[in-house]
């Protein structure tokens, strides 16, 4: 017979080893009950109203108004976009104006105070974040995606997903379980963190947008509430960089 000190930590390590068998299983199962990232994008796409809905809406206007809720200003928000990767975003606040947009290579921001181009690795991001048509419904594009787990977020159940741009920088996206919407994301900055809420998904012409988008920044909520979105070509000057932008 073994001596009951030793009959005791045999004992122990059994149960030890148990318990990590016992983890490893739930932790094993629990990531086999996770869809993939295929299958988490295919329901958004759903969600949305199709990808082949999508693929002919490569160009749109948006309109609406915008709320510095920190700042206690308020006025008109109006953002265009096209292809390929072509942006502008004006937000029109009375006691002064900002222009953020692109034309496909560069990305400027103009703002009381400071404005000029944006960095390299900045412009590198924004462009990669800024696919027109159904391109934003294809996880393929992105370095990596991967979901890591179910969260709440936003007062719902959300699968967590991590995806990785080219050039290598890392979010998180949130999507409804329920629903297949995505919630929003989590971005970690040069500046600081982000979190952008979307919400009150409603349809154009049969497709499905989200026209409430808080944004959590270190400095206060920036709240922007669509009233239209339009599908169809831009005007092409939409597009060109204020002067003194090169």
């Amino acid at each position: 017979m073994l001596p009951k000190t030793l009959y005791s930590a045999q004992r122990s390590v059994t149960r030890t080893v148990v318990v990590a068998g016992l983890l490893a299983i739930a932790t094993a199962t629990a990531e086999a009950q996770l869809p993939t990232v295929q299958q988490v994008f295919d329901k958004f796409a759903t969600a949305v109203g199709g990808r082949d809905a999508w693929a002919s809406a490569t160009s749109r206007t948006e309109k609406g108004t915008v709320d510095l809720a920190f700042a206690g200003v308020s006025g008109s928000y109006i953002r265009y976009s096209g292809p390929p990767n072509k942006f502008r975003m004006l937000m029109d606040l009375g006691v002064a104006t900002i222009d953020q947009g692109s034309d496909g290579t560069i990305v400027w921001v103009v703002q009381p105070g400071a404005g000029g181009k944006m960095p390299p690795e900045e412009t590198a991001y924004v462009l990669e974040s800024s696919p027109t048509g159904s391109a934003f419904l294809d996880p393929t594009r992105f370095a990596k995606a991967t979901v890591l787990a179910e969260e709440t977020f936003d007062g719902v159940p959300c699968y967590k997903v991590s995806i990785v741009a080219k050039m290598g920088r890392e979010r998180f996206d949130y999507f409804d379980v329920a629903t297949g919407l995505r919630r929003g994301q989590f971005t970690q900055t040069p500046n600081g963190s982000q979190t952008i809420f979307a919400r009150n998904y409603k349809s154009f012409d049969g497709k499905l947008v989200a026209t409430s988008i808080v944004q959590q920044t270190a400095q206060g909520d920036v709240i922007i509430m669509l009233t239209s979105v339009e599908f169809g070509p831009v005007d092409p000057s939409k597009f060109v960089a204020p002067e003194g932008i090169k």
